[in-house]
């Protein structure tokens, strides 16, 4: 099994796109241009967690499993942080389908986590791949909002 490949295609995959359904939970909306600053600093933030999980390959699937869990945690501590910042009304559609897109993608890291932890090349391969298939989608829906550094390829989910 290849997990150092694996891991660095995952988390590479991951960032092409970037966790969990949420409506905003601050009190106050935000502009267009602060929703864009704002959740750009959040993905700044996830992209530089990335780039440290990530600086060496994992040589097993234990470490792969670590190392996805890490990835997971950032992922969902950007999402929630994104969570908390209230769109325009105009907005609000749109980043809650950017949201949902999140959460789908924390969910088949968390399948290819288990995947790493029980081995399975397989499944992980799979959730590697439903990162991947929905990646376009994240991009695209963050880049309808505005966001710069949400919609990058690298380094974020």
């Amino acid at each position: 099994m290849r997990w150092p490949r694996r891991t660095a295609r995952l988390a590479i995959l991951l960032a092409t796109g970037t966790v969990l359904a949420g409506c905003g939970g601050g009190s106050e909306r935000v502009s267009a241009a602060e929703l864009v600053q704002k959740a750009d600093a959040i993905c700044g933030k996830e992209r530089s967690s990335f780039a440290r999980i990530q600086a060496h390959p994992p040589p097993n699937a234990s470490v792969a499993a670590d190392q996805t869990d890490e990835l997971i945690e950032a992922t969902q501590e950007a999402t929630f942080e994104l969570r908390d910042l209230k769109p325009p009304e105009d907005l609000q559609s749109a980043y809650d389908r950017y949201l949902e897109a999140r959460g789908r993608a924390i969910e088949q890291m968390k399948r290819g986590k288990d995947a790493a932890q029980d081995r399975d090349s397989a499944a992980y391969g799979a959730a590697q791949a439903a990162v991947a298939r929905e990646a376009p989608q994240r991009r695209k829906l963050s880049q309808a909002l505005g966001l710069q550094v949400c919609s990058s390829s690298t380094g974020t989910a």
